[in-house]
């Protein structure tokens, strides 16, 4: 107990300091702090109150989940939404208790896109820790290394990652499931075309094979987000069933291409028709990767929107979890 009382203590005092640290100085000593207000608590102890409400709600899974360290390891990669943990957690948890049944990975390569910065290509770090209210999640630096090498298209660039929350709202769960065993390449997506994509996902898969790294590919993405919020109601807003049906429509033509693993309709697909979908080039390359790995199949896990979850009609948002595997 008093060992607990200490590093909570701890915990506590290194939470003022970073919080009162400007960003510069913080990457000088190569340390990402939380940045994702109003997604997740910055409390530890809130925070795995809010996982765990998130696995038990009755969107989630009903159970949280035990790591089989006995596991075949057959997921080469999964898609998780990103939005906060009371829209999205319980979607998401349905994507992390199937990587806990599937064993205990070295390393989680996380691919995300932006949504405030606006830069060109692909963005890691390739040292360094995650502060996250948890504890430390460090930079798998051997093959962060090893990607950026592999690609035209990676560059090293920790600012992309300041006050973006699609990779950063994963870390929890995977703390949550693996304590301090996570070990993370973080990946944000900028502007990025199928080409750069290709490159990418082909560069993640040759790093991780010749690294021999027992890793699993996590692709952060919400699907549709309607509303005028959004400016986008192609259909109105009322009745709004017809328009839940119709958004519903659409999600399931953009799950249907991530669970048959076709990378380039996705993009195709996505930019075409002017979808909303925010991560369709970074589950691009995670589905690239995947199959260079060895992935065969996709299933899906849970869909879900907003509205289901929430009651609210005003705005929507789809998430789906989906498991790609050998």
């Amino acid at each position: 107990m008093i060992r607990e009382d200490a590093n909570r203590l701890f915990i506590s005092h290194l939470q003022v300091f970073l919080s009162q640290t400007p960003h510069w100085v913080l990457r000088q000593m190569k340390i990402r702090r939380p940045s994702a207000w109003g997604f997740h608590p910055f409390d530890r102890d809130e925070e795995v109150a809010e996982i765990e409400r998130s696995f038990l709600s009755k969107h989630g899974v009903g159970r949280t989940p035990i790591v089989d360290l006995e596991g075949l390891r057959n997921v080469v990669g999964v898609v998780v939404p990103h939005a906060g943990y009371a829209y999205s957690g319980p979607v998401a948890s349905h994507a992390y208790s199937v990587l806990a049944e599937d064993g205990a990975p070295a390393t989680f390569v996380l691919l995300g896109p932006t949504h405030s910065a606006r830069f060109p290509g692909y963005a890691t770090m390739v040292d360094g820790v995650w502060q996250m209210p948890m504890g430390e999640v460090p930079i798998d630096s051997d093959l962060a290394n090893e990607i950026v090498q592999a690609s035209s298209f990676i560059d090293i660039n920790p600012e992309a990652h300041d006050r973006e929350h699609s990779i950063e709202v994963q870390l929890p769960f995977l703390q949550f499931i693996y304590g301090d065993r996570v070990r993370i390449v973080p990946i944000a997506v900028g502007f990025s075309d199928h080409s750069m994509t290709q490159d990418v996902g082909r560069a993640i898969a040759t790093a991780i094979t010749k690294t021999g790294r027992d890793a699993v590919l996590v692709a952060s993405t919400d699907l549709t987000h309607y509303g005028s919020a959004y400016g986008y109601a192609p259909v109105g807003m009322q009745p709004f069933e017809k328009v839940h049906e119709w958004i519903q429509g659409v999600d399931r033509s953009i799950i249907d291409l991530i669970v048959a693993l076709d990378a380039s309709a996705l993009v195709k697909t996505v930019a075409e028709k002017g979808y909303t979908m925010c991560g369709a080039t970074p589950v691009a390359a995670m589905l690239i990767a995947a199959k260079a790995l060895g992935a065969q199949s996709g299933r899906l896990l849970k869909y879900a929107t907003s509205y289901d979850v929430s009651g609210s009609s005003e705005l929507v948002v789809g998430y789906a979890a989906i498991a790609t595997s050998k």
